[in-house]
């Protein structure tokens, strides 16, 4: 935890180091300077800004001790004032707390997403169940289409089934023909010829030829039959899938529409959204609630810290955490004893380089004999403004 830095700075100090320094500047400016009038002034700029350095810092540190006592201030309440004051610390904290999570946290859909569901907010339900019936009735129909194309290809194949065995029939049939009628040639010559009866085989064959053509018969017309209704269930298939087909591209084309419209690939992706837009309305009225129960705690804060006297009641509003939890307020109190630690070191070591820099004059002055009126009153000046004295006004005072 931070507290912010207090400065405060004395206009009147700070315009009259920027005349000296303007008048180092001009004395700088001498045609051939010589070295040592270089070097002084260069240790008074030094000097100068060292102890602005330090104003900054001992600002700095009186801020941070008052801190230090309002929290003293704090810890040392009536029980009835702890209270009121812890309640009210509580309340402000929950309350930036609850903002914080809402404007830090993920957003669950785009701003374009936002910006769409806000536009149809009225007619989104009834669009994401008519998206919703659209992809029920697509799947349904790509099924029965499935089933149907599935359908076809058995029956052309027991249709390509049936005219090859029509086609085998006819074949047999031919062979069985030139068969008979080389049998009969074979027999007339045996019995014209030679002589040999064959009046008892050639009933027997006759008899055996009728058989047969009369199964070939019964085969080829089953196979035309086969065929005939095959060809008729194909026909009825391939129009049930035409329609079919219509059916799928009329509420595919439907469901392309929708998609196009709200930016979205599917019905559940469209209610997802609408949901997570319902969830944002409903987060930025309890954000809107929460800034007005944070102003209304605010202010009541600031009327109960008022007449304890504090350096600065205002920065307690951003360390609620630490008027309700004692842990949070020992980390306060810790942290601005090592910034100010630091801030005292920083004072001493700056302390030094100072005084370092003005004896280093001192030194250069005697060693030189060196005492230009000029050089003499800019160090006067730089004395002056900075609370310095020379070694030998030291000597001469002791």
């Amino acid at each position: 935890m931070m507290f912010f830095k207090k400065k405060k700075t004395d206009d009147a100090q700070e315009a009259s180091f920027e005349r000296v320094i303007e008048r180092i500047k001009e004395i700088d400016d001498w045609e051939n300077p010589k070295k040592i009038e270089h070097y002084i002034l260069d240790s008074c700029e030094q000097i100068i800004s060292g102890t602005k350095e330090i104003e900054a810092e001992k600002a700095e540190y009186r801020v941070l001790t008052k801190y230090l006592q309002d929290i003293r201030t704090l810890s040392n309440l009536r029980p009835e004032q702890e209270k009121d004051i812890r309640k009210a610390a509580a309340a402000i904290d929950k309350a930036r707390r609850s903002k914080d999570a809402f404007l830090n946290a993920p957003k669950a859909i785009s701003d374009d997403a936002f910006h769409i569901c806000e536009l149809y907010e009225d007619e989104m339900p009834r669009e994401i169940l008519r998206m919703k019936e659209n992809e029920r009735y697509q799947a349904r129909v790509q099924k029965e289409m499935h089933s149907l194309e599935a359908e076809k290809g058995s029956i052309m194949l027991d249709r390509d089934d049936a005219i090859a065995a029509r086609r085998n029939s006819r074949n047999i049939s031919i062979l069985v023909l030139v068969m008979f009628a080389s049998i009969m040639v074979l027999l007339l010559v045996l019995k014209e010829g030679l002589g040999i009866d064959t009046d008892k085989y050639f009933g027997l064959f006759l008899l055996i030829a009728a058989l047969l053509s009369l199964l070939l018969f019964l085969w080829q017309s089953n196979s035309t039959r086969q065929k005939r209704k095959l060809t008729r269930q194909l026909n009825k298939t391939i129009e049930l899938l035409n329609v079919c087909r219509m059916k799928y591209a009329n509420v595919t084309r439907a469901i392309l529409s929708q998609q196009k419209r709200y930016h979205v690939r599917s019905a559940h992706e469209l209610e997802y959204q609408f949901v997570e837009y319902q969830n944002l309305l409903d987060r930025r009225k309890k954000f809107e609630q929460d800034d007005e129960d944070l102003s209304y705690w605010n202010g009541y804060l600031m009327r109960l810290l008022g007449p304890l006297g504090l350096y600065d009641s205002k920065i307690w509003l951003g360390q609620a955490a630490a008027l309700v939890h004692e842990e949070d307020m020992v980390e306060v109190n810790h942290n601005l004893v090592v910034r100010r630690q630091a801030v005292r070191e920083r004072i001493r070591e700056n302390t030094a380089s100072v005084k370092s820099d003005r004896d280093e004059i001192d030194r250069m002055m005697r060693e030189h004999d060196y005492y230009v009126p000029e050089i003499r009153e800019i160090i006067a000046s730089v004395d002056k403004l900075c609370g310095l004295r020379s070694k030998k006004e030291e000597e001469n005072n002791e």
